[in-house]
């Protein structure tokens, strides 16, 4: 147990949990346990295991945003509970009711829902978390006529392991109603369950997605106007990198002038696809989006060479360079090369 909670606590001690209650949602056997208690976090496994989750959700580079629609009614009792109307059991109880129908009378499923009032950064935030059960097989020992004897049961139902990726979440920031959610489990009709039957609120793109996204139309326009993908992809990923590094929103419309300057054919098709895409024209990407390998460009010629360079060296001529040929070829130059490494 002791390995398990060390293990559990290596992530961010800045965050301060408040409350935590889980409430059972089995649909398959209509075994409904709302809890009227919360978790005990005096306990350090339970502790360990909560906050584990809301790291795993902070950080999670799949999440996307979402907005609470007019009449969301989980948005009325989350502002009821945050104004001290009502208590944290009360507020996930009814919050549960429209998972509860769901999972009686449309597709009958177990779940675990976990709810996680907690602080960063002094900002106050709410985790909704579904676990699905799973099943497990255990082992049983008895006695025959013959002595011993082990058997295999079958059926018995437990949480997800902690190490599993979370399938469906939602954080909240209860000051300024920003939702970021995941929702990757398979509904039934390809619904969004957390935010049409949960949150009653209206999904977006993810940040995820958002930054597939403009690298593909990026490729598919420099290939359209015979412009090097190679070179346009790498002006993309430098701009939004360094965008991110420095805190700021990802503007569309900056992004277009800054990669197609003084090329407008290209900028306005990158406009177009954009528009046909619906892509949001501001978002938000979480610095964690923003990997290491997303800071570099890799290529592959077809003479089978392969190189790989910071993608800010396309903004500057002095380290790497590019150059067109009338028969269609391109010639790559690396300048200022001191010395070169052999790596096995």
């Amino acid at each position: 147990m002791d390995e398990i909670i060390d293990e559990l606590e290596q992530q961010n001690h800045g965050l301060e949990l408040q409350k935590a209650i889980l409430h059972v949602l089995d649909g398959r056997r209509h075994n409904i346990v709302l809890s009227d208690e919360t978790l005990d976090l005096e306990e350090p496994p339970i502790e360990a295991y909560v906050k584990r989750y809301v790291n795993r959700c902070r950080k999670d580079t799949r999440s996307a945003l979402a907005s609470f629609l007019e009449k969301s009614g989980f948005r009325e009792i989350l502002s009821n509970y945050f104004h001290g109307e009502l208590n944290f059991a009360a507020f996930s109880a009814s919050a549960c009711q429209d998972l509860i129908h769901y999972f009686e009378h449309e597709e009958a499923r177990s779940f675990e829902c976990l709810f996680i009032d907690y602080r960063e950064d002094d900002i106050p935030y709410l985790a909704v978390i579904l676990l699905e059960e799973i099943e497990t097989l255990s082992t049983m020992s008895g006695t025959s006529e013959k002595g011993i004897r082990n058997t295999i049961t079958f059926g018995n139902s437990a949480l997800p392991a902690v190490s599993k990726p979370v399938g469906s979440f939602a954080v909240i920031n209860m000051l300024n109603e920003e939702i970021r959610y995941v929702d990757d489990s398979k509904w039934k009709d390809n619904r969004s369950l957390l935010c049409e039957v949960l949150l009653k609120a209206k999904p977006g793109i993810s940040g995820k997605k958002y930054l597939k996204a403009v690298q593909e139309i990026a490729c598919e326009v420099a290939d359209e106007y015979e412009e090097s993908p190679t070179v346009v992809l790498g002006k993309v990923k430098n701009h939004i990198a360094e965008s991110v590094k420095e805190g700021m929103t990802i503007n569309t419309e900056t992004l277009v002038e800054e990669v197609f300057e003084e090329q407008a054919k290209l900028a306005e098709a990158f406009r177009k696809r954009v528009e046909e895409v619906t892509l949001p024209k501001t978002i938000e990407v979480p610095a964690i989006s923003v990997t290491p390998s997303f800071r570099k460009q890799r290529i592959r010629t077809d003479t089978g060479i392969e190189i790989t360079f910071p993608a800010e060296y396309f903004q500057n001529n002095e380290f790497i360079e590019f150059r067109n040929h009338s028969d269609g070829t391109i010639t790559i130059e690396i300048k200022q090369i001191g010395h070169i490494t052999n790596k096995v």
